[in-house]
């Protein structure tokens, strides 16, 4: 898990490289890909709607006020590390991808399919969609115990960021390989914050003890004084050194003493 920042940075630096230098290969896949998927979506009404819908749950509107809601709730909890997490996760992609924008200047395809400004590589939508996913994984992974949990987790909301960023494609908004940096981008910032910010660490460590099962007993050590006042305390005094009672119709055994 450490390498995955650091594979996915590699994989984005030579991504960038060939897309700025406009290699041969790399622009006839991404232009075969965007005529495919303008052909089938101005034949299926049904499918450029549904992408259009995925694509603008991605937008600056709605992303936005769902990330203050989020850090308001981080910091209402006091999860001090979570809410660093969260801002410095948005801040570096958000500028790498800037720069990268301004670095290749690559132009966006001709005949799309919805509103579009700006340059193209690496894709905005997809970039924020899948920053936002990791996120919401690494944190809800962080504070979930139930292992079910945590996998419809990353079911739902990473299948959410992959569906915008197929998005992109199928409307002609980007390129495929601008959606595929983005997604670079996006897992290499948000992992290597996770790992460097140690989130799961601190939900963790500031998670609450569960109750014991046995409230006769106190959690402290065993073998300790205070263990063993509890212990006592706990079996009704049967340590005690005084000698068992006798039963009834029984005669006690009579203490040999010496000279008796």
């Amino acid at each position: 898990m450490r390498r995955v920042p650091v594979l996915c940075a590699v994989a984005l630096g030579v991504l960038t490289v060939l897309v700025a230098a406009r290699w041969g290969p790399l622009i006839r896949f991404d232009t075969a890909v965007s005529a495919a998927a303008r052909r089938f979506a101005l034949h299926h009404d049904g499918w450029r709607s549904a992408m259009s819908v995925v694509t603008h749950s991605a937008d600056s509107r709605v992303l936005l006020p769902a990330a203050v809601l989020l850090a308001a709730a981080l910091l209402v909890r006091r999860r001090r590390i979570g809410l660093l997490f969260l801002l410095s996760t948005a801040v570096t992609a958000t500028a790498i991808r800037l720069a990268l924008l301004a670095l290749v200047h690559r132009p966006r395809p001709v005949d799309r399919l919805t509103p579009t400004s700006g340059w193209a590589f690496p894709s905005g939508h997809t970039t924020s969609s899948a920053v936002a996913a990791g996120v919401l994984i690494v944190l809800g992974c962080a504070a979930l115990t139930g292992r079910w949990s945590r996998r419809v987790l990353v079911a739902v909301v990473g299948g959410w960021a992959v569906l915008v960023g197929v998005s992109r494609v199928a409307l002609l908004a980007h390129w495929p390989t601008d959606v595929l940096a983005g997604w670079l981008l996006a897992t290499a910032v948000t992992v290597a914050l996770a790992q460097v910010l140690r989130v799961q660490r601190s939900f963790s460590t500031g998670r609450q003890a569960s109750p014991q099962r046995d409230a006769g007993r106190s959690h402290r050590p065993e073998g300790s004084p205070e263990w063993n006042t509890s212990q006592r305390r706990t079996d009704g005094g049967a340590s005690s050194s005084s000698p068992p009672a006798s039963a009834p119709g029984t005669t006690a055994p009579r203490p040999n003493w010496p000279g008796a």
